[in-house]
């Protein structure tokens, strides 16, 4: 019996040094194991996810290394992924569904925020433009092959006319209020934070137009073809975003705190924009549909550059997302 008293001891200290060699051990072939990898981040508060996952070390909790690239629209974003760039990058399904067109050497894994007033249509109170119908033979400033070229054919639609009725002028996502305030142009259609800069800088000059509800835009994670080696890596910066999106569902006041810090912007702009932000994982036959009703908008209104709309159920790659989060994934009819 005293024997065994005495071993007591000794047998507690050896399974707390093995808990200690496995833990080392464990922490260490994670540590070999985390990939590295690089996104390039529209910078806008849809990037929100990002900002706060970095923020509360998500990403340091999953198998990623990510080092953020900050640009200018998720066209910029798009292009440093096509050219080799980064691994990853965020754009808005606007921009995947006009260079579906273009090639189909890219896909999408997951869309993480969604809002249906991003975009505005930013009018001078002087010209008196009340409805849609008088932007006819206005010159009208948009980013081109964006949600913002996309969502004027939209409003004119509405009334019955087409791009052909306007004159547009395209500008890079950043130049749009310059060549609003130099007069080159009628209106505008800029997505967040370029719309409230406009409000603060021309607040008692310019009307913006109510367009809630009227176009969803998405921001989603996209990257070239996946092979193996990307799919893991997708893998992890999805992992992050779901720990990222669960503590701004959770923490929405720190969470806004953190994309006012990130982005150098006021409180006041936050708060005009975030009512109107889901964020949520998901891949979805909703979203496969938006894109390809943009691509064929996109084919039949600038049919001198594309040919035919390609099939873009093939830029879907649920794999990583269906390991994640598996009921965020429902691209069947």
């Amino acid at each position: 019996m005293h024997e065994k008293k005495r071993l007591a001891p000794v047998i507690l200290v050896l399974l707390i040094m093995g808990v200690a060699i496995c833990y080392f051990y464990v922490a260490n072939f994670t540590a070999q194991e985390k990939h590295p990898i690089t996104i390039a981040v529209s910078k806008t508060p849809l990037s929100a996810p990002f900002y706060v996952a970095n923020a509360i070390n998500a990403f340091e909790n999953t198998c990623a290394s990510v080092e953020v690239d900050e640009v200018v629209g998720g066209q910029a974003a798009f292009e440093k992924v096509m050219s080799g760039k980064v691994d990853f990058g965020t754009s808005s399904d606007s921009v995947i569904a006009f260079q579906s067109l273009n090639t189909q050497d890219f896909v999408t894994h997951a869309m993480f925020v969604q809002s249906d007033n991003d975009v505005k249509l930013i009018t001078r109170k002087a010209d008196n433009i009340e409805f849609m119908s008088d932007l006819k033979g206005k010159r009208i400033g948009v980013t081109k092959g964006t949600s913002s070229e996309y969502i004027l054919s939209t409003l004119l639609a509405i009334e019955g006319l087409s791009m052909h009725d306007v004159k547009l002028h395209h500008y890079k996502p950043e130049k749009l209020l310059t060549g609003f305030s130099q007069q080159e142009v009628d209106a505008i259609l800029p997505w967040e934070p370029f719309g409230f800069q406009a409000l603060q800088l021309l607040s008692e000059e310019i009307k913006i137009h109510d367009t809630k509800s009227l176009s969803t835009l998405s921001f989603n994670l996209i990257s070239q073809t996946a092979d193996k080696k990307l799919l893991k890596k997708a893998k992890c910066v999805i992992e992050g975003l779901r720990i990222a999106i669960d503590y701004i569902v959770s923490n929405p006041e720190a969470a806004k705190k953190i994309v006012i810090a990130e982005l150098n912007v006021e409180p006041e702009f936050i708060a005009w924009v975030w009512s109107d932000y889901i964020f949520k994982l998901g891949l979805n036959h909703s979203l496969m549909l938006n894109i390809k009703s943009q691509a064929i908008w996109a084919m039949e209104s600038q049919s001198e550059e594309f040919e035919h709309v390609h099939n873009t159920e093939r830029i879907f790659d649920s794999r990583a997302l269906t390991m994640v989060s598996p009921g965020s994934v429902n691209l069947s009819m």
